[in-house]
């Protein structure tokens, strides 16, 4: 079971065209493109502007402007979006074979009284590696987080999200960013 799912999660990695070697690439949704959705996961991430259709979880807006656009997890959409509803998407391929030591940066928002969990990984020729997995309710503010990429010429990144025990568990991500490693100070960028 373990190498039938390694090889499903291989299979984006190759079969996905666009490959990106110029860095920074930092994608914010405000052009309307979403990312790469898995097929084989529960739910699709939606893209959207302003609050989300639910009320006491979700931003108000995108991170960016305010009134930009993001990429979302809808929990709420006709019930059947939670409990444990998964929703997987990638980032095009990355090629760092040049330009090794990358950083994953983005901003998160994960409002809701039954908020679920954002799990954030990297896909490569060896299989998925889980980054690191944000859980329960993170209050009515984007977030910020950042990591060092581990060494890999050729990837790409991955965003799980899954839902609570309710609909109050939208997870929504944007301004993503891989670039060279930054330095972060108490929460503020340099």
């Amino acid at each position: 079971m373990k190498n039938i799912l390694t090889l499903l999660l291989l299979i984006p990695l190759f079969s996905y065209g666009q490959v990106v070697d110029s860095f920074p690439w930092i994608h914010n949704f405000d052009n309307g493109i979403a990312l790469e959705q898995d097929t084989a996961n529960d739910r699709d991430w939606w893209l959207n502007q302003g609050p989300t259709g639910s009320q006491l979880t979700g931003p108000q807006g995108d991170h960016t402007t305010g009134s930009g656009i993001y990429y979302y997890a809808e929990a709420s959409t006709n019930g059947i979006g939670f409990p444990n509803q998964t929703f997987i998407t990638y980032t095009p391929t990355f090629d760092v074979s040049q330009t090794p030591g990358k950083m994953l940066s983005f901003w998160y928002h994960m409002y809701g009284s039954t908020m679920g969990d954002l799990e954030v990984g990297v896909l490569d020729s060896t299989g998925y590696t889980a980054i690191d997995t944000i859980s329960g309710n993170q209050g009515t503010q984007w977030k910020f987080a950042h990591y060092i990429l581990p060494p890999s010429n050729l990837f790409k990144i991955v965003f799980k999200a899954t839902t609570g025990s309710s609909f109050y568990s939208d997870i929504c991500i944007d301004d993503i960013m891989v670039s060279d490693p930054f330095t972060v100070v108490y929460g503020c960028i340099d």
